[in-house]
């Protein structure tokens, strides 16, 4: 049996060797996917997953919230679903890990067969996410469900739902882009128009000049855009790094434009 097992990681260690250094270069995101595809297919053991996340390093975190005073302009909010927010703070949509070779990063997703089950958070972690993450115009528990088991099972290190769950509650309290806006001045207000330096100062200091990136909802009927997501990134050790990422993953939202509102919440 641990031949057999050497004798895996080996062929693995092997693939991945050509993969990287193939002469017919096939760039850095499809070298991550073709690796990752290449694991799934061969329903590789843990332990040899984990030898992959030493190689290529999950080095990115995108850290995303969004403001319900902005998501609920255009979705049918309810009650039910908002939990104990309580409009002092943006809501979480999720901790995505990515891969990373140079500053190209890998969407990766589905990493292991851990189905999400409430059950497993305890009752200060249930406490701190009924706060921090929920639903919004959407079941709250199923919007986790699908956020856990895309990508909260990427996490390295084969952390717990309990534990990963904490940690992003954790950061949204760490982070709460409320407050860092209302540190500067920047409240919701229907009729402030703000733009992109307004964004930069109030962040700058919280992020020691790391990047950051922020997309807004668009009336089509007005043209007026409405500040909706905001992500921050971080590295493996949870350091606030430049979220220079080319494949950042996908966004309900679009580019703000040259002056945009961030309005107040009400349902």
């Amino acid at each position: 049996m641990q031949l057999q097992y050497i004798q895996r990681i080996q062929m693995f260690i092997n693939i991945l060797h050509k993969i990287l250094h193939t002469n017919t270069y096939i760039g850095y995101k499809q070298t991550n996917v073709k690796i990752i595809n290449y694991y799934l297919k061969q329903k590789i053991l843990r332990h040899e997953i984990d030898i992959l996340s030493n190689f290529m390093y999950f080095s990115i975190s995108l850290n995303l919230y969004e403001w319900p005073g902005s998501v609920c302009k255009f979705e049918k909010c309810q009650a039910a679903y908002m939990g104990n927010f309580d409009n002092r703070r943006w809501n979480v949509h999720g901790l995505w890990p990515n891969t990373v070779l140079a500053t190209s990063c890998g969407q990766i997703s589905n990493c292991r067969a851990e189905t999400y089950d409430q059950s497993k958070l305890n009752s200060a972690t249930l406490n701190l996410v009924n706060l921090t993450w929920n639903g919004l115009y959407s079941d709250t528990v199923a919007f986790r469900k699908h956020e856990w088991e895309k990508h909260g099972t990427c996490y390295p290190g084969s952390i717990t739902q309990n534990s990963y769950f904490s940690l992003v509650g954790n950061l949204n309290n760490q982070y709460n882009y409320w407050q860092i806006l209302a540190n500067a001045g920047i409240y919701p207000d229907n009729g402030r128009v703000l733009k992109a330096t307004d964004l930069n100062n109030a962040f700058s200091s919280v992020l020691g000049g790391a990047s950051f990136t922020y997309q807004c909802a668009k009336d089509s009927a007005s043209g007026l855009f409405y500040l909706a997501e905001l992500r921050i990134c971080f590295n493996q050790s949870l350091q606030i790094r430049t979220c220079d990422c080319k494949n950042g993953g996908t966004s309900a939202f679009v580019t703000c434009g040259a002056s945009f509102y961030y309005p107040t919440f009400s349902l």
